[in-house]
């Protein structure tokens, strides 16, 4: 699996949760998954991904980037 990251690559994260990598980024897109970019790179960090898998809605009230 992979290490402990505080965020992971859209691929990585899609691969933990077990979803096409599409599907993660159009979930970004929505506004349900919270994302950072840094440079060209996208991560997506564990407490959103853990968020999404709970329910909550990881953007309410933290202007989650796209």
């Amino acid at each position: 699996m992979f290490p402990k990251k505080l965020a992971l690559s859209a691929k990585e994260a899609a691969e933990l949760i077990g979803v096409h990598e599409n599907t993660l980024r159009a979930l970004i897109a929505r506004g349900e998954l919270r994302a950072v970019r840094v440079g060209r790179r996208v991560l997506v960090p564990r407490a959103a991904l853990e968020h999404l898998l709970e329910g909550q809605n990881p953007t309410q009230g933290e202007g989650g980037a796209k």
